[in-house]
């Protein structure tokens, strides 16, 4: 085992192989509520994101299923819709598309 990762750190250093670095996955998880007119809104920003970026994955949660319930309890929501962008609250409310694509596009590099 050890003369394995001797052997691939030379071959690293010497370029014969390349090491990869593992993608930076982002998750944007957006909070909903029936009836709310914003929400479809900020769904559909987070959707052109997710087409846009690789390593993007769009999740929607409404406050009407008990995932979501759970979701909105855990990080005191009181508004939708929110924004989490990896599990923290970026966003309350439809934020500017080029706010919510700069922030993503930081936790992506």
């Amino acid at each position: 085992m050890i003369r394995r990762k001797k052997m691939l750190e030379l071959m690293k250093r010497m370029g014969i192989i390349e090491e990869r670095k593992p993608k930076k996955k982002v998750i944007i998880e957006v909070i909903t509520a029936p009836g709310c007119p914003y929400c479809p809104i900020a769904v559909q920003m987070a959707r052109e994101i997710e087409k846009k970026y690789p390593g993007v994955i769009v999740r929607e949660l409404s406050v009407a299923t008990p995932e979501g319930r759970r979701k909105a309890m855990e990080h005191n929501i009181l508004g939708t819709p929110t924004i989490l962008i990896n599990n923290r609250v970026e966003f309350i409310g439809v934020p500017r598309f080029i706010d919510f694509e700069r922030r993503v596009r930081e936790l992506l590099s």
